[in-house]
């Protein structure tokens, strides 16, 4: 597990000391001992933000980008928040989409028993981005899902899954109504899961991501 110091993951991240600790309180960063941090949670706090330090919509719009892209009503935000949004999104770049769409959850990375994978599956709601969309490979042995937030306490006990931003289970959690993600994740849907690979580390993920959401953006401008 590499790890670096609060000062230098503040000296990555471009901010403070005391915001570093404000990210490891909050659960955004994961701290090892008292003056060291995972230094994977940096790189993927960094890669949720694209490299931009744009401000992030608020978690219902960021789920009515995501409607919208998709074809969907998005009932839940008014006429005219609707318009704005979809003036906003077809003036967007895949990277800036997926920078200011990142509070549509909250992310947690675990480890989990092997055997535990299959069940755990079934209790979240997949976006595809560990089911080998958009030509990258079937990852098995991953778990990615979005679950209602009042829940993955649960889950995390009842499954004994440990903190570890190399893990691979990947929790995604977020106050809009469960039925809602499942509809936007559903069928041949791929928004979501561009989001969730564009947030990824990982190179040729990201790329797969932008390459989805870029689709989705040229579809929207018709």
């Amino acid at each position: 597990m590499p790890l670096m110091t609060t000062e230098q993951a503040a000296d990555r991240l471009g901010v403070s000391v005391r915001h570093v600790q404000r990210l490891v309180s909050g659960g955004e960063l994961l701290a090892i001992g008292t003056d060291r941090v995972d230094a994977d949670s940096v790189a993927q706090w960094m890669a949720q933000r694209q490299g931009s330090r744009v401000r992030a919509w608020e978690e219902p719009t960021a789920w009515a980008a995501v409607a919208l892209l998709e074809g969907a009503p998005a009932a839940w935000v008014g006429q005219a928040q609707r318009s704005r949004l979809r003036s906003a999104l077809a003036g967007a770049a895949a990277a800036e989409l997926a920078a200011r769409t990142r509070n549509r959850a909250t992310v947690h990375r675990y480890r989990a028993h092997p055997r535990a994978l299959d069940r755990l599956a079934r209790e979240v709601v997949a976006s595809g981005a560990a089911g080998g969309i958009g030509g990258l490979s079937a990852a098995p042995d991953r778990c990615d899902g979005y679950v209602d937030e009042r829940v993955e306490e649960r889950l995390v006990q009842r499954y004994r899954l440990d903190p570890d931003p190399s893990g691979g289970v990947t929790l995604r959690a977020t106050r809009m109504p469960i039925d809602v993600v499942e509809e936007l994740a559903g069928g041949r849907r791929q928004v979501l899961a561009g989001l969730d690979l564009a947030g990824s580390t990982d190179p040729r993920e990201r790329s797969t991501g932008h390459r989805l959401l870029d689709r989705a953006l040229g579809q929207l401008r018709g």
